[in-house]
């Protein structure tokens, strides 16, 4: 039997330039005046803020600006950011070693900060990873950072969660192989949309049995200081919607939860007694869902 974590994803073998796809770049649709249109920046992006609080250098001053509007409200607001980062290692550590997965679709990668999702998971085999997002600065970012030394088996790509099929088209599958189990990264990108359930219900659809889902998504359930801040972005023009533990669990209805199953970030896949007042501290939930 193939195993899929050496297999070489189908249709590689007949593309003309190979070289492309084992460096795990290519070039990008043109969009120069997209890329370099300085209005771009002066409306915050949640990724740049979420850059910001973790202490990264991609961000613009409306995104410090709103980053101050969040601590304003939530002072705590950096150590959920550090929490949700630390949560990212920790399920991809969980599903390589534990599930075996080395394919990782990483949906509104943002402006990526280390450890990056490849060598999480290229720790343990070789590792196909392709990173996503609607924004085109951040790919484009996302790619630049990894430029120095180029992975292998890994592309980025823009792709928008409202519209699943591009998560999943040729270029993402010129790396991954969707024919076999995949992990889905969902990290803190569902609370900017007002309805995902239809979205996040077609990509499901569309991976095979043994794929996993992971999610982080922010909740009001944990503090009241976390539902003041989402309020005050929402005010200041960056929307977010809150979501409790039941509703995040609904993204995964059909699928076995892992571990701990819907916990705080900071709690997931632990011993409850041995992180106390983490809860409060995480401001989003974390959980992992593995498909029949």
């Amino acid at each position: 039997m193939t195993d899929y974590l050496t297999a070489t994803p189908p249709g590689a073998s007949a593309l003309e330039d190979a070289s492309a796809v084992e460096a795990g770049r290519w070039e990008l649709p043109p969009s120069p005046s997209l890329v370099l249109d300085g209005d771009h920046f002066e409306h915050p992006s949640p990724s740049r803020v979420h850059n910001f609080l973790l202490r990264g250098y991609d961000h613009s001053p409306s995104d410090r600006q709103m980053a101050a509007v969040l601590l304003g409200k939530d002072p705590q607001a950096r150590v959920a950011a550090r929490a949700t980062h630390r949560h990212s290692e920790q399920a991809l550590t969980y599903l390589a070693v534990e599930r075996g997965i080395r394919q990782v679709l990483v949906v509104g990668c943002g402006y990526p900060l280390r450890p990056y999702a490849h060598r999480v998971v290229g720790r343990y085999g070789t590792a196909r990873v392709v990173y996503a997002d609607a924004d085109p600065v951040a790919v484009a970012r996302a790619r630049a950072a990894m430029a120095v030394g180029p992975p292998a088996h890994t592309g980025f790509v823009l792709a928008d969660l409202a519209q699943p099929a591009t998560l999943t088209g040729l270029q993402a599958r010129e790396v991954i192989d969707f024919s076999r189990p995949v992990a889905v990264l969902l990290h803190h990108v569902l609370h900017l949309m007002p309805d995902p359930h239809g979205p996040v219900a077609q990509l499901k659809n569309m991976l095979a049995s043994g794929s996993a889902l992971s999610i982080t998504h922010p909740t009001g359930d944990l503090h009241p200081r976390h539902v003041a801040a989402a309020e005050a972005a929402t005010a200041a023009g960056m929307r977010m919607w809150l979501r409790t533990r039941d509703e995040v669990e609904a993204f995964c209805a059909g699928w076995r939860l892992a571990k701990t199953g819907v916990e705080p970030t900071a709690r997931w896949g632990r011993d409850r007694r041995s992180t106390p007042g983490s809860g409060a501290s995480s401001a989003a939930y974390a959980v992992v869902a593995l498909k029949p």
